[in-house]
């Protein structure tokens, strides 16, 4: 077996579908070894403080309204654990915008796990309306990233 791109990708992507948290690879002299990353999921609990610290005057219906705006739109989902990026490098503009229209298999963010960037493709025609996190930001398997329409 040879041991390239593709096999490491292989070998990421059984790692979060096994739910494994180290994985070597020897081949002719090489030998190549993954380990998930334990720091990403701890933001879980770091991005639930903020909304347990909510002032107690919040309006209680805003919050229902909300979701059944949000629930009338499709949700895009991270399918891995990683570092989510907007844009192919800092510099670069988005890859798309909230209000922009987007053809199924348009690039929508990258996905940054264990140093390999994983392009999220749209899965339908639609519209983007809304980006739900910031660029940067770290997510785990099933994170909402945008909601279309």
């Amino acid at each position: 077996m040879k041991i390239d791109v593709k096999t490491i990708r292989e070998l990421a992507e059984n790692i979060e579908k096994y739910n494994l948290q180290e994985v070597t690879v020897e081949s002719e002299g090489a030998k190549v070894t993954l380990k998930r990353e334990i720091a990403a999921a701890e933001t879980v609990y770091v991005n639930a403080a903020p909304a347990a610290s909510m002032p107690a005057s919040a309006p209680k219906t805003a919050t229902p309204a909300a979701e059944k705006v949000e629930e009338s739109y499709e949700a895009i989902t991270s399918p891995m654990m990683g570092t989510f990026y907007r844009a192919p490098t800092p510099d670069s503009p988005d890859f798309v915008k909230e209000g922009q229209e987007v053809k199924q298999g348009d690039t929508l963010c990258i996905v940054e796990a264990m140093k390999l960037m994983n392009e999220i493709k749209a899965s339908r025609d639609g519209k983007i309306v809304k980006i739900l996190l910031e660029d940067g930001a770290p997510v785990v398997k099933g994170d909402q990233l945008f909601l279309i329409d």
